[in-house]
């Protein structure tokens, strides 16, 4: 699993690619103890890289959503693949956090709820 980060107008988007298993923890603690440290609440997990996600993906999700959400920010998802959507809506993830297509949907909903 690799993590490349990239900040736009106060809201990081993480793209993540490869497999998201069991094993990607350090990377993806790394990612959201960067997140933190520079005092950004706002974040979109763009999974379109990715073709699998296990309970360590899903954890991930879930401690990022709430992380963000206790410092008054929201996480995005886009880019799902059927098969990761799938997982997303049996473990009712998808209900917790907002799902888009694509990044430029994500952003465009950030910034709205920002302004509004």
């Amino acid at each position: 699993m690799r993590v490349q980060s990239e900040d736009r107008r106060g809201v990081s988007i993480l793209r993540l690619i490869g497999r998201f298993v069991t094993g990607s923890d350090a990377e993806l603690s790394a990612a959201e103890k960067s997140l933190r440290e520079a005092g950004i609440s706002n974040a979109i997990l763009d999974l379109s890289g990715v073709p699998y996600v296990d309970s360590t993906g899903l954890a991930f999700i879930v401690e990022l959503h709430k992380s963000l959400i206790a410092r008054g920010g929201q996480l995005f998802l886009t880019g799902a693949g059927p098969r990761v959507c799938e997982v997303l809506e049996m473990t009712r993830i998808a209900e917790i956090v907002p799902m888009f297509e694509n990044v430029a949907g994500a952003e465009a909903a950030l910034h709205s709820e920002v302004l509004c």
